[in-house]
């Protein structure tokens, strides 16, 4: 019998994802960015959506991260770092999935666990648990407030520069991914420490298989940013695809923007590890070296396999050449950031 319910509320995914691929940048408004956020929706077969936390601390020589994770995807039941997922869906706005998460708190890391956890959306709040501590995360742009009992509370409030929010997307029938960023000012406790940094907020809804990527962000000392992204075809394939590198310059307005940045990644081992990002576009050269100091690794299984290694890293060497102008490490002072390596 056909659900002609459920069929329309799959058409209204889609409508989500193709408004969210209309906008492709900064132009979001309040209203959608909660409508992101505080709904589960709908997913047909290779449907799949996360709401993603990832903060970075300040002033240390290897800066604290935390990143929390709530998953869910089309489906009845996968394999999540070799533990059985339940996947329900238990009325509007509730459901049955993965949260996971981990701290490195400047001198290790703590894995918070991978929790088959109920996780049930309200107005402007989300609740949900890991590890047997509640988990609540909950107000609107730009403010907000995480909680994770006595383990993690942190105040989450609109930062001083330009580039807080943005919506992006991709839609080509049957498939697509839409998703919602929010970049802010963060200060609470974690683990029992004061924390102060920055957090990045993001919800994604998708249609689509997850293919093999990498994908990086680094903050730098002067609020400088530099982000980049590839699909790339396996494990240590060279050749990628849809790569894109931007370098948010906060002290001048300014965005460079990379159109084909012809990435080109490496990974060096030594005492450390190091990733080498390059890319080149037109009169723009790009380079740089960031050196790791943590990884964590998830291992997905069921309806697609997915290893996701997420390293916290900071930088060694920038160079970045564009107009005539060569910014480096000097220039923007020293930096903090995560890089994922994905692939089946």
């Amino acid at each position: 019998m056909i659900d002609v319910n459920k069929i329309k509320k799959i058409r209204e995914t889609y409508g989500l994802i193709r408004k969210l691929s209309a906008i492709n940048g900064p132009n979001v408004n309040e209203a959608l960015l909660d409508r992101v956020i505080y709904n589960s929706e709908t997913l047909p077969p290779l449907g799949k959506e996360y709401w993603w936390f990832l903060f970075f601390g300040q002033g240390e020589e290897k800066p604290a991260q935390v990143m929390l994770m709530i998953f869910r995807k089309h489906g009845k039941k996968m394999l999540f770092n070799d533990k059985e997922i339940i996947l329900r869906n238990l009325g509007k706005n509730k459901f049955q999935a993965v949260t996971t998460g981990w701290v490195y708190d400047g001198k290790r890391l703590h894995d918070l666990g991978d929790t088959n956890a109920i996780t049930e959306i309200q107005a402007k709040s989300i609740f949900s648990e890991i590890s047997g501590q509640e988990m609540t995360f909950s107000g609107s742009f730009p403010n907000y407030r995480l909680k994770i009992d006595d383990a993690i509370n942190l105040n989450i409030r609109k930062t001083k520069h330009f580039h807080n929010k943005e919506a992006f997307g991709a839609f080509m029938p049957p498939f697509g991914a839409g998703c919602v960023n929010i970049y802010s000012e963060v200060d609470g406790v974690v683990l029992g420490k004061r924390f102060r940094g920055t957090g990045h907020l993001q919800k994604v809804v998708g249609v689509t298989m997850l293919g093999p990527w990498h994908w990086g962000r680094v903050l730098f000392q002067n609020s400088a940013m530099v982000r980049f992204f590839c699909i790339k075809i396996g494990e240590n394939s060279r050749k990628y695809f849809h790569s894109s590198l931007d370098f948010y310059d906060y002290k001048n307005g300014e965005i460079i923007k990379f159109n084909n940045p012809r990435l080109k990644i490496s990974k060096r081992k030594g005492d450390t590890l190091l990733w080498i990002v390059e890319g080149r576009d037109n009169d723009k050269d790009f380079k740089i070296v960031l050196e790791t100091y943590t990884r964590k690794q998830f291992i997905a299984r069921g309806g697609g396999s997915l290893v996701y290694n997420e390293y916290a890293v900071i930088p060694k060497e920038l160079n970045l050449k564009s107009k005539g102008r060569l910014i480096t490490l000097d220039d923007v002072g020293n930096g903090v950031g995560t890089f994922e390596d994905v692939y089946w």
